[in-house]
């Protein structure tokens, strides 16, 4: 299954490093905490590490020319974020903000990265293969900011969000909002107010179900319209 184009791909640390590398590197690498509103790196500064996201949430994106924040992902448990200075980036493109009390970082240092890239093959191939996607998401993404209303862009993230993080319920998914509906305004580009407004319209046509605050049931995924 593609990943949708919102988030980045989960990668697992546990599946990219086999345990005694991680346990190893570990011993001389202890989680750093961070809490809401703390950068791991802003853009334009060097590349020195590679950070793995242990638990918690981090929020990636940059600022337009106008000063105005565009958020790209955001990312959690298992995801990796500086992975291109293995591909020859000096500097960061984006800025990473954790948005989430008690995220645990992993920093390994660009050199100990690309020991590991050309020992260990899956950690190599899985990088690589998060570059190309993450070309192809962008790519993607960019074409329904610019072609489609607030409310089309909305239903493609709620499509690719039951696509990529729903379990099966009743006819059809039911899926966790792990974001506030101000990250969602962020990342369709518009406003929380128009994203609430949507919200209510689509939950008025019988579209979607909301459990709570954050639990969201879509009957039908294919005829979110």
């Amino acid at each position: 299954m593609n990943k949708g184009i919102w988030f980045f791909e989960e990668v697992d640390l546990y599946d990219i490093l086999c345990p005694y590398k991680y346990n190893d590197h570990l011993k001389s690498h202890p989680l750093n905490c961070y809490n809401k509103t703390d950068f791991l790196f802003m853009e334009g500064d060097l590349v020195k590490d590679l950070f793995l996201v242990a638990e918690g949430r981090v929020k990636v994106g940059f600022y337009d020319k106008e000063g105005n924040e565009q958020v790209i992902a955001f990312l959690g448990r298992g995801e990796i974020l500086g992975e291109k200075a293995l591909f020859g980036e000096a500097r960061h493109q984006e800025f990473a903000q954790v948005v989430a009390d008690r995220t645990q970082i992993c920093k390994l240092r660009v050199e100990k990265a690309r020991e590991l890239a050309r020992d260990y093959v899956p950690f190599s191939l899985t990088l690589t293969k998060r570059v190309g996607d993450r070309m192809q998401r962008l790519e993607r993404r960019l074409q329904i900011l610019l072609f489609k209303d607030a409310r089309q862009r909305l239903v493609e993230f709620m499509k690719d969000l039951c696509r990529d993080m729903g379990t099966p319920y009743r006819t059809g998914v039911k899926v966790m909002l792990e974001i506030t509906q101000s990250d969602i305004a962020a990342l369709i580009g518009t406003s929380r107010k128009t994203v609430s407004l949507l919200f209510t319209d689509l939950e008025d046509a019988g579209l979607v179900k909301f459990f709570g605050r954050r639990e969201i049931y879509v009957p039908n995924v294919e005829g979110l319209e």
